[in-house]
């Protein structure tokens, strides 16, 4: 694990081959430091992947569609592209009721490529959320060579796929997501602070707000 400034932003690590299964909400010491990263490659991202269900069939059966977007909002045309050869992913969750309707937003930037996706998850939690915008987000990457960035304002998230913090719900799709983590060679996840005027954060922040309008 290691520490990074980027935008009061701290910096994880992220390979889970060394982590546990998890079950409650609090720390059990740091996660080891991931692959060595390969040479990195320049394709864009592209399309949604289909995976298997993290959460029971009948709770998906009530989950809005995808809706997937690769047109840049204006607000985010000025906004710099990531350095070259980096993906650069943020993503959120977002839960009216807590629990009540969730949903998530991934905002995902390759170069000059650019992807939204945001999706209503019927009646779960914001921690629910969470997770789901970063195994979607990842899913959707697919050289997993490449070197990623992915913003969170989830310490939760962070806790539990990175810092073997137990978690009493949500096992499956904690053990799903560390999969799909592990697939990565050079995959960092970053902890931003929320709300704090932070352009793609805002924008993930929207669609998972919005899913679940």
């Amino acid at each position: 694990m290691r520490y990074q400034d980027s935008e009061t932003a701290k910096t994880y690590s992220a390979n889970p081959r060394n982590l546990s299964e998890t079950e409650d909400a609090a720390p059990a010491g740091p996660a080891s430091t991931g692959k060595s990263p390969s040479a990195a490659k320049k394709p864009s991202p592209k399309g949604t992947k289909s995976a298997s269900p993290p959460i029971s069939s009948s709770e998906q059966a009530t989950w809005g569609p995808k809706r997937i977007s690769t047109e840049v909002p204006a607000e985010l045309i000025e906004v710099a592209v990531p350095a070259d050869g980096i993906v650069e992913i943020y993503t959120d969750g977002a839960c009216s009721g807590n629990p009540g309707p969730c949903g998530y937003g991934v905002v995902l930037r390759d170069g000059d490529s650019y992807m939204e996706i945001k999706q209503h998850l019927g009646i779960g939690t914001n921690n629910i959320g969470e997770l789901m915008a970063i195994k979607v987000a990842l899913e959707n990457v697919e050289d997993k060579g490449r070197p990623v960035r992915l913003y969170t304002d989830s310490t939760y998230c962070i806790g539990v796929l990175t810092k073997n913090w137990k978690a009493k719900a949500n096992q499956e799709l904690i053990k799903e997501t560390k999969a799909v983590l592990a697939d990565f060679d050079d995959l960092v996840l970053i902890k931003v602070k929320g709300h704090a005027g932070h352009p793609l954060n805002e924008r993930a922040d929207y669609l998972a707000t919005s899913a679940i309008k």
